[in-house]
């Protein structure tokens, strides 16, 4: 009873964790937008504090050096006497007449103690600070501008809180990793010590994934840092955005993961015509598929009826579907065939592709089951093709289901298949 409560622990420590990162992403995405513009405006503030200190009438080149120390943090930068006469900008191309355009149509905005304003747009954020500083009798208008047009700037601004994100996700790998090894080390039956053994490899697998994303992305701001406008800044930007993307589905998936046995506990049951769901499903990939040159074969009986939950359903033969494509290249197959067989109707999806070692065929559809490859060859005995969730999924779903799936290699690919009771009309 105490080494089951142990893996009780180490289950519940798993999913505590999935918890963890997701809420942590989830608050990186709405706070480090704050975070950043909150630490632009503390920045201007403090130019704002260095200018009060210099002498307007007459800059030094001490004060120009410092003015231009700031222009590290792209900002705008426009003084101008009373007159509105400009002594000095950060912009050389600023024609004179846009400082009293700046000044005088917010004269009211200019104080000693200054002002900051915040302007959200569809595509950027604009952060703009007045002060007015009055020295020897004299009046001295200060503007500040800063615009952030891209989500590069803020990952670059907030890398100190994406470090914290990182270092609680180690923190949290470190203890799950203690409390698992802790459990090993007392006897236990093999088929236990199996499930734990695997959800350790689950978790460093995950730590992996997730850190790849986070570290292609900081690589990319660093490169548009130091390379500045002589790259294709378009190319970088796409890049980052993708890996953010890739983070935000795994996710995803994690939490419907963590979920699917509760949902599926009371999922309500209906006449499902399994021939029309299919085809649907088809017709909504058919375009993927042909942007990816894949032949797609179909051979659908029609009026094959299952008693189910179509949503559940939909997701068990979407990932068989999604399986077969990210194991299929360009110019190869893929068959999708269902017929009734016997009281049961059976699905199958074939994909042009490697073949699945024996010695892993049983173990592609248990949970936490994850592998190293991803549509490309194996290279060595010790890498295998990934399955990922979805073919855990699968078989969950077929069980509650009453149904039966399995896998089998061909000669030339892989077949994956399942079957569900047969409903013949509405009586049954």
């Amino acid at each position: 009873m105490k080494i089951k409560k142990n893996f009780w622990r180490a289950g519940k420590a798993l999913w505590i964790q999935i918890i963890a990162f997701a809420v942590a992403v989830m608050l990186y995405s709405v706070c480090c937008y704050p975070i950043y513009t909150s630490s632009k405006a503390r920045i201007m503030r403090q130019l704002y504090e260095d200018i009060h200190d210099m002498d307007l009438e007459e800059l030094s080149e001490d004060d120009e050096e410092t003015l231009g120390d700031y222009q590290k943090e792209k900002f705008e930068t426009v003084i101008a006497n009373e007159n509105y006469e400009q002594i000095y900008t950060s912009r050389s191309s600023l024609k004179t007449t846009h400082a009293r355009k700046y000044i005088e149509n917010k004269i009211a905005q200019y104080t000693e103690e200054g002002t900051l304003e915040q302007r959200r747009m569809e595509s950027r954020h604009i952060l703009m600070f007045r002060g007015k500083i009055i020295q020897d009798g004299h009046t001295f208008y200060v503007y500040l501008r800063k615009d952030v047009q891209s989500v590069l700037e803020v990952i670059e601004g907030t890398r100190l809180y994406l470090a914290v994100v990182l270092l609680l996700m180690v923190g949290l790998s470190y203890f799950l990793e203690k409390m698992s090894k802790a459990s090993t080390e007392k006897k236990a039956k093999q088929s236990d010590y199996q499930l734990l053994e695997s959800q350790r490899e689950f978790v460093a697998n995950i730590s992996h994934e997730l850190k790849t994303p986070l570290a292609v992305v900081s690589s990319q701001v660093e490169m548009l840092e130091i390379a500045g406008d002589k790259i294709d800044r378009s190319y970088y930007y796409s890049s980052i955005h993708e890996e953010l993307d890739k983070m935000s589905r795994m996710v995803g998936e994690l939490l419907d993961f963590s979920m699917l046995d509760n949902q599926m506990s009371s999922m309500e049951m209906s006449r499902v015509n399994v021939s029309e769901m299919i085809e649907y499903l088809l017709l909504r990939y058919d375009a993927m598929f042909r942007k990816n040159e894949i032949k797609v074969e179909q051979e659908i009986e029609k009026n094959c009826f299952a008693y189910g939950n179509r949503m559940y359903l939909e997701r068990a033969v979407n990932n068989y579907l999604m399986n077969a494509f990210q194991h299929t290249e360009q110019g190869k197959r893929i068959r999708i065939t269902l017929k009734k067989e016997k009281k049961q109707i059976r699905m199958e999806v074939y994909n042009d592709g490697e073949q699945i070692k024996e010695e892993q065929m049983e173990h592609i559809w248990d949970s936490f089951y994850t592998t190293s490859q991803k549509k490309k060859p194996v290279t060595s005995e010790n890498e295998v093709r990934n399955i990922g969730l979805g073919l855990f999924v699968v078989r969950k779903i077929v069980d509650k289901h009453k149904g039966s799936c399995g896998a089998q290699n061909m000669e030339n690919g892989v077949l994956f298949w399942l079957q569900l009771p047969e409903i013949r009309d509405l009586g049954k």
